[in-house]
């Protein structure tokens, strides 16, 4: 069973919706009192797979995850819940209220029927808690009584909810006599250091009794040391992990005890090993964790306690105190959600509050997929859905804006309300109830595509979104948590802003550009291809696509039969026809006549003279709306609008086919240039070389070793100009330190040696970056003849110097 949608009224930051009972051709439902003044619920559509819920500070974005639990039966409604600044909250005797919920709900397809006569035959129903009154159904629109009995049959088919602890991280260790069963705490390692400090300086003269019963009482009561819920929740969430989650037999850890005690060390370490392995294979961590797929969760054996170790992709082992919040919370996270579904309540509604604040934007997007993987399981077995909350962008999902729910608290008494049709103003009000401008997080990602201008962010996100919601994947389109779309401000701009993200680091975001085949694309193109000043390609062929060739290749054309030019000349003429009426019609009243003059064949027989879509609209809406003009970005966002609200409007087929292949080369050439990328810098072998010569070689250094590392080092390096000088500094390095001289075998100066090739691993980097103490144009810019200083120049002079040449008193 899924929830579709909760109403709510009176709770805590919901008040009612004030915005529908302005409209004026609202009116109340047939199951709605119908006595008295007119209170319409505040509505929220949940997702049948993921809700994001977004919004600023004290929206009421917590309260919608209480009123859920409210409404499915698992909390109380209370009348301390009750919004304190409603005009009907009241403390007079027959004036006392108590807050309202209802849960619409859906049976799944293969879900047998709740087994009450209302609901026999019913796939849709609410059920309603209108505060201390009798719970009610509303089946096909009509308000239906139902006895407390058949309440509990409901109440049983309702979805389960699990809502996770967030602010619950991994512990540093954990007891091994509680992990084998036994229940009683023990001290944590600081107290029992306490406690035998406590024992070496106590006075052996004095009643030792007593000294050890107050040295005790002081480490239980060690500063710092955790409530005994706060132990019992690190305590449960360690059981989760390596019990439930990495299914060690509790067992094992009676005997890990064992062994310790007796002092059997190779026992003991072998014990350890297969706990191990057991977490590293029913885990399986390094998927979701993205930051480094070469970490393992390790643990080990000390005392008393076991404890929790990070090896990372340098082989160091760290504990948590060690290590980032991010990792130990994202941990949690996964250890909590992997026991839940392992327990089999894998179909229950997870809800969770803000889990973005302790993880990086990275650790986000991993925690996205793992979210996306629990309502849509790989396995194909059940899903749940997930209902959160954040305020991060790097928790939203740009594959599925429309699960996107933006609340804002309104003035005055209004409370909380939800904006609509938040998902396609992309902009507003969704930046500013996050927090951010739209453009502070799109530049630059992992993997970037580069377009001329804003109409085509908005199209080939919006489109994006659009296939992959009527897929339900994104394998034929591209990944918008992967994918930025950077506009470039036209086809100009384009080899810039790709230089500024390839052109000036060894470090390299996967990039592709976009171009148009008119003109400027084609000479953005040269540019492309002609490289920087030092002649280095910052982006290879195969990553440059322009429309017009694209096209040729994959056969596509438009709907008069020539290759398309522009992105526009990919929208079917129906389409554009549509959208622009849209857009024209959010500023004038259309009437049939201009509707009808606006036509089709108008806009077509325009195309077949101008070879353009975008053109023909323009001289099209001259011609009949001589008034009015169009804008590309508007334009863009009525096409993808136009397909949310009728999906099989003439000419959405074609429209997807041509998008489909578009998108998903564009989607393929940003995985290969991710793939390219990352293979060169796993193919670092300059790197290597320097880093195993650092390693072996800390105190001195052979001439013969020393020379044969700066063939190594030569021969590592790439045959180009930037590699060219870096031989040279080589050549340079082998004279100052007489490398050829073998009568004196050790390389004099080692110090200053081994500086030399530690800073080698830099000069690529430092090639790429421009000084930014220097004008770069100076060697050919003219001087003046004449300086001017503060002090040599007279007050007047210097006040004529500042005046445009325009107004400059002409000297005679």
């Amino acid at each position: 069973m899924k929830l579709t949608r909760i109403d709510v009224r009176f709770y805590k930051s919901f008040n009612f919706d004030f915005e529908l009972k302005a409209r004026p051709s609202a009116d109340r439902e047939s199951w709605e009192d119908q006595e008295g003044p007119w209170y319409p619920f505040v509505r929220i559509p949940i997702d049948t797979d993921i809700t994001a819920i977004v919004g600023a500070n004290e929206s009421g974005k917590s309260h919608l995850l209480g009123a859920i639990k409210a409404a499915l039966g698992l909390d109380r409604i209370d009348r301390a819940d009750f919004c304190r600044y409603s005009a009907q909250y009241s403390v007079q005797v027959d004036q006392l209220r108590y807050p309202e919920f209802g849960a619409w709900l859906e049976l799944e397809a293969n879900e047998t029927p709740i087994g009450i006569r209302a609901l026999e035959n019913a796939k849709r129903f609410a059920l309603f808690r209108p505060g201390d009154r009798a719970p009610f159904l509303v089946i096909d629109g009509q308000r239906v009584a139902i006895t407390d009995e058949d309440l509990a049959i409901v109440q049983s088919r309702l979805p389960k909810v699990f809502e996770m602890v967030t602010d619950l991280a991994i512990p540093d260790s954990v007891s091994i006599r509680r992990l084998a069963g036994h229940n009683r705490r023990s001290l944590r390692r600081p107290q029992r250091s306490q406690l035998l400090d406590g024992i070496d300086a106590s006075d052996p003269a004095a009643g030792m009794l007593d000294q050890l019963l107050a040295t005790l009482l002081a480490a239980q009561n060690t500063a710092g040391s955790m409530s005994t819920a706060d132990e019992d929740a690190e305590f449960e969430l360690a059981r989760k992990l390596l019990i439930d989650a990495a299914k060690i037999a509790p067992e094992s850890f009676a005997e890990l005890q064992r062994g310790l005690e007796e002092g059997r060390e190779g026992y003991v370490e072998g014990l350890v090993g297969r706990m191990n392995a057991a977490i590293k294979e029913n885990l399986n961590i390094q998927r979701w964790w993205t930051q480094d797929k070469q970490f393992d969760l390790l643990v080990e054996a000390r005392e008393h306690e076991l404890a929790l170790t990070i090896q990372d992709r340098t082989a160091s082992t760290y504990s948590f105190k060690e290590r980032s919040q991010g990792l130990r919370f994202f941990l949690s996270y996964f250890v909590q959600l992997t026991a839940h579904r392992l327990a089999g309540n894998g179909s229950a509604i997870l809800l969770l509050d803000e889990p973005d604040a302790y993880l990086s934007s990275v650790g986000q997007q991993d925690l996205l997929r793992i979210l996306h993987d629990y309502a849509n399981p790989e396995d194909g077995g059940a899903g749940g859905q997930v209902v959160y909350v954040t305020h991060s962008p790097f928790l939203i999902d740009k594959n599925a804006p429309q699960r996107i729910r933006v609340l804002d608290k309104g003035a005055d008494e209004e409370g909380t309300r939800v904006v609509r049709d938040a998902a396609n103003n992309r902009y507003e009000p969704l930046r500013s109830s996050l927090g951010v401008y739209i453009a502070e997080t799109a530049f630059i990602g992992g993997q970037n595509l580069f377009v001329e201008g804003a109409g085509d962010q908005v199209l080939l996100a919006g489109l994006s979104a659009h296939i992959a919601d009527r897929e339900q994947t994104t394998a034929s389109v591209m990944d918008l948590n992967r994918v930025t779309i950077v506009g470039s401000g036209g086809a100009d701009g384009i080899p810039y802003m790709v230089y500024l993200a390839r052109g000036r680091d060894t470090v390299k975001p996967a990039c592709v550009a976009l171009l148009d085949g008119d003109d400027a694309g084609r000479r953005a193109e040269r540019v492309l291809q002609r490289g920087d000043m030092r002649k280095q390609r910052v982006l290879q062929d195969s990553y440059i696509v322009r429309i017009d060739t694209w096209a040729e290749r994959h056969g596509v054309q438009t709907d008069w039969g020539t290759t398309p030019v522009e992105i526009e000349d990919l929208i079917p003429i129906s389409i554009a026809r549509r959208a622009a009426l849209n857009h024209i019609a959010r500023f004038i009243s259309l009437t049939e006549s201009t509707g009808q003059k606006f036509s089709v064949e108008l806009i077509l027989e325009f195309a077949r003279s101008t070879d353009a879509v975008w053109d023909a609209l323009e001289t099209a809406i001259a011609a009949v709306f001589p008034d009015e003009h169009i804008e590309k970005a508007g334009f863009a966002r009525e096409v993808v609008k136009l397909l949310e609200l009728n999906s099989e409007v003439d000419g959405a087929d074609e429209l997807r086919r041509r998008f489909t292949l578009l998108l998903g080369d564009l989607a393929q050439r940003l995985e290969d240039a991710a793939d390219h990328e990352s293979d060169e810098r796993a193919n670092d072998q300059l790197a290597r070389h320097i880093q195993a010569f650092l390693r072996d070689h800390p105190a001195g250094i052979r001439k013969y070793d020393a020379s044969r590392l700066l063939r190594q080092l030569s021969l590592a390096m790439p045959n180009d100009t930037h590699s060219d000088r870096a031989r040279l500094t080589l050549a340079a390095i082998e004279r100052e330190y007489e490398l050829g001289d073998r009568a004196h075998p050790a390389v004099p100066r080692f110090d200053a040696f081994r500086d030399a090739i530690a800073a080698l691993g830099q000069l690529d980097r430092l090639q790429y970056q421009d000084d930014s103490s220097k004008d770069p144009s100076d060697a050919v810019s003219p001087t003046t003849s004449t300086e001017h200083t503060e002090t040599d120049t007279d007050p007047a002079e210097a006040e004529l110097l500042k005046q445009p040449a325009s107004t400059k008193t002409p000297t005679i």
